[in-house]
């Protein structure tokens, strides 16, 4: 089970790290290559890279809010799901 959840938070960055650069090309209009660097640094901070992801998915391709909050925190909706199913296993 770890080892999916360590590929699927790999596959998942490598889609947040487009949406951050079509995210931060829209933002700042600059080029590509530069909103690549933004979003190579970006990416990784869990709740920030996240965040950011969420920005690019909305405003650069037209995601609903949903849809992007659910692809990019969904390790934090998987944290609570597990930690409800320890707690009640644990009674």
């Amino acid at each position: 089970m770890q080892v999916f959840f360590v590929i699927a938070y790999f596959i998942i960055g490598f889609v947040q790290l487009f949406a951050i650069a079509d995210g931060a090309g829209h933002a700042f209009r600059v080029g590509g290559f530069a909103s690549f660097i933004i979003a190579a640094f970006l990416t990784y901070i869990p709740i920030v890279g996240a965040g950011f992801g969420v920005y690019g998915a909305v405003t650069a391709w037209g995601w609903p809010i949903w849809q992007a909050l659910i692809l990019f925190f969904w390790y934090v909706i998987a944290a609570v799901v597990v930690s409800i199913v320890q707690g009640v296993a644990g009674r």
